[in-house]
C-alpha cells in the first residue's frame, strides 16, 4: 500500500498507544499493539485515496499521511452522517423487518460507536440487510464500507420511491408466504423483476402487478434467447425503467443488476418456473 518502513510507522503507532492510554501505562498488549497499527495504516490509506501520488513518491512523511488521512477519515463520518439522515428522512421500511432494523436502528449504533481514532477499521455493523451490489464491497472496512453501503442504500431508497408503496408491501408479503419466513434480501432485485415483467406485458409498472396470464408475454419475449441475450435484453429493460423513473443518473448502479435478474428469468424458462421468479400475484 506504502512504503513507508517500520520504524516510520511504529513511532506513530507508540504515540497512539500514549494516547490509547492517556499516558498511565508504558505498554499495551500485544492484541492492542496490532489493532493500533491497523488503525495506523487505514489513516494512511485514507490519505493514498487523496494523495496517493505524493505517496508513491514519498513526498510527504507517514506522520503527515496519517494525519491527512485522519482528517479525510473525520470527513467521511460527517458525509455519511448526512447520508443517512437523508435515508432516515420520511423513511418507509414497506414492511421488510431486515431493512427497518438495520436502517433505522443498526446504524445509528454505528455513529454512536466508531471510533475513527482508535478503530476506524472497525465498521461495527454487520450489515443485515444487503444491498444490491453488496457483493462489490470486498476489502472495504471502517467508514470506507459505511459510507458505500449508505450511499447504495440511498440510491436504492430513490429507486424504491418511484414505485406505489403498497405494492411493494404486498410483494414483500408474497415473498415472505413463498419463503416461509421473514423475508432477508434486497428489496430492489425482487420490484426490478416485478417492474421487467409489468413493462413485458404492459402493466402499468409502479403497481407492479402481475398475473398467471402475464407470464405468457415473458415468456414469449425470451423465448430462444441464449443467457448471454437474456442478460442484454433485461439491461435493455432496466434502462427504460431507470428512464422512467427519472433515474438516468443512477442507471449503471441498476444495470450491474441484470447479470442476477437475467440468470433467473434464463432459469425460469428453462425450469417452467417462471412463477416463482416473478412471484406473481394470484
Amino acid at each position: 500500500m506504502t512504503d513507508y518502513s517500520m520504524e516510520e510507522l511504529l513511532p506513530l503507532t507508540a504515540e497512539l498507544a500514549e494516547k490509547f492510554t492517556s499516558k498511565e501505562s508504558s505498554s499495551v498488549t500485544y492484541e492492542t499493539a496490532v489493532t493500533l497499527m491497523g488503525a495506523v495504516m487505514y489513516c494512511i490509506h485514507e490519505c493514498s485515496e487523496g494523495d496517493g501520488h505524493a505517496l508513491q513518491n514519498n513526498s510527504i512523511t507517514a506522520a503527515e499521511a496519517y494525519s491527512a488521512g485522519y482528517d479525510r477519515a473525520v470527513e467521511k463520518v460527517c458525509e455519511a452522517k448526512e447520508c443517512y439522515h437523508r435515508i432516515a428522512e420520511n423513511f418507509e421500511d414497506y414492511g421488510c423487518r431486515n431493512y427497518r432494523d438495520t436502517v433505522l436502528f443498526g446504524m445509528p449504533e454505528f455513529f454512536i460507536r466508531y471510533d475513527v481514532k482508535f478503530h476506524p477499521q472497525d465498521h461495527i455493523l454487520t450489515l443485515d440487510y444487503p444491498a444490491a451490489c453488496q457483493h462489490e464491497y470486498t476489502g472495504l472496512c471502517g467508514i470506507d464500507l459505511i459510507s458505500r453501503y449508505l450511499l447504495d442504500l440511498e440510491t436504492e431508497k430513490i429507486f424504491l420511491e418511484c414505485f406505489d408503496p403498497r405494492a411493494v408491501r404486498k410483494l414483500v408479503e408474497e415473498l415472505e408466504i413463498c419463503g416461509t419466513g421473514t423475508y432477508m434480501g434486497n428489496l430492489c432485485v425482487p420490484v426490478l423483476l416485478r417492474a421487467v415483467g409489468s413493462i413485458i406485458a404492459g402493466k402499468q409498472v409502479a403497481g407492479l402487478k402481475l398475473a398467471a396470464e402475464d407470464l405468457e408475454s415473458v415468456y414469449q419475449f425470451f423465448q430462444g434467447s441464449t443467457r448471454e441475450e437474456t442478460e442484454k435484453q433485461a439491461i435493455w429493460l432496466i434502462d427504460i425503467i431507470s428512464e422512467k423513473a427519472g433515474l438516468s443518473r443512477q442507471s449503471e448502479y441498476f444495470r450491474k443488476l441484470g447479470r442476477e435478474i437475467s440468470a433467473r428469468i434464463f432459469s425460469g424458462l428453462e425450469f417452467d418456473t417462471l412463477d416463482a421468479v416473478f412471484e406473481f400475484s394470484r
